[in-house]
């Protein structure tokens, strides 16, 4: 009985903290502009703001997992331009942690930020922009 329990006690802590062993602490976002490409775009935000990244898309970038807003703005001459925050939500898999893992492995992944994930794809469509001036310097009429 003894055995079985020192076996169960080291596998619980070998499984704490299983977010941030099989999710890591990063994870690839996949951004786009609808059907406009080549946007440039601005991500900000995230825990202690440590996202700080700019890209173009279509574009696939490496975030640090949290639970904190991350802000992304898109500018592309000829069009309008286009935002969208996210947030990180709590992954299903740490209920089967909170079992495994106990509080410790719970714990260490909220710290780690390993419980959450952002969306996989964020869309940000861009409409173009209707007031462009024409030969004579007029706008185009919505």
């Amino acid at each position: 009985m003894t055995f079985r329990l020192l076996a169960m006690s080291a596998a619980t802590l070998c499984l704490g903290a299983c977010s941030t062993v099989v999710n890591g602490k990063n994870q690839r976002v996949a951004f786009d502009t609808g059907s406009v490409t080549g946007a440039d775009c601005t991500a900000t935000g995230g825990s202690d703001f440590a996202v700080n990244k700019q890209f173009q898309t279509p574009v696939e970038v490496k975030l640090p997992r949290s639970s904190k807003t991350i802000d992304i703005t898109c500018n592309k001459t000829g069009y309008q331009m286009a935002s969208r925050s996210i947030s990180g939500k709590v992954e299903g898999s740490t209920a089967g942690n909170l079992v495994l893992g106990g509080p410790i492995g719970v714990g260490v992944d909220a710290l780690t930020g390993a419980i959450y994930k952002y969306p996989d794809t964020v869309s940000i469509p861009m409409e173009a922009n209707l007031t462009t001036p024409t030969v004579t310097g007029e706008p185009i009429a919505p």
